[in-house]
């Protein structure tokens, strides 16, 4: 891949040990990982995946946003700086970790990124498999408790793999957000 896309991604999504920490289904598949013997197969899955780097990255330009590790819920939008929710023992535990009983999204945040936009929390995409009923109401919940929030839903986005790319964001840090 190019290195001017290479250090754009390292600049969106950080780095580690010279290399580009891509989040969870946005690496380059391992040939290992069952294209031994289907080098087709291999080229096919590596060029998909270019794409769906290539996207990333320019929706994260596209908004000015950064990924940020400690995203977890909409409670993470809610607040001025950037920091996880806790799981449990909290007046406001985290919607997303912890118990089922105590987490009411984790069904849609699935696959999540988190993303700030001058140091701070704007925006979480996730991508579950499907988009249940429960979901679509915890979303609409979460708007209308914070006239703040926002959400949209696209295609498969980056993620793959069938899922539904959800997206929530702060509109007073970032006024629109498009699915990819």
């Amino acid at each position: 891949m190019r290195t001017d896309f290479i250090d754009r991604a390292a600049t969106v999504l950080g780095h580690s040990a010279g290399r580009v920490r891509w989040p969870c289904g946005a690496a380059l598949p391992d040939r290992a990982g069952g294209y031994r013997d289907n080098p087709r197969a291999f080229d096919e899955a590596v060029s998909q995946a270019r794409d769906r780097q290539v996207e990333l990255v320019s929706w994260a330009e596209r908004h000015g946003l950064k990924l940020s590790d400690a995203g977890c819920c909409p409670r993470w939008l809610q607040r001025n700086i950037s920091l996880q929710c806790r799981a449990t023992g909290s007046s406001t535990p985290c919607t997303h970790y912890g118990p089922f009983d105590q987490a009411p999204d984790r069904a849609w945040l699935d696959h999540t990124t988190s993303w700030l936009r001058n140091g701070r929390p704007a925006v979480l995409a996730s991508a579950p498999y499907s988009v249940s009923e429960w979901a679509e109401e915890r979303l609409v919940f979460w708007t209308k408790r914070d006239s703040r929030l926002r959400f949209t839903r696209g295609g498969e986005g980056w993620y793959g793999l069938g899922t539904t790319q959800l997206i929530m964001w702060r509109c007073d840090r970032v006024a629109h957000v498009s699915a990819v």
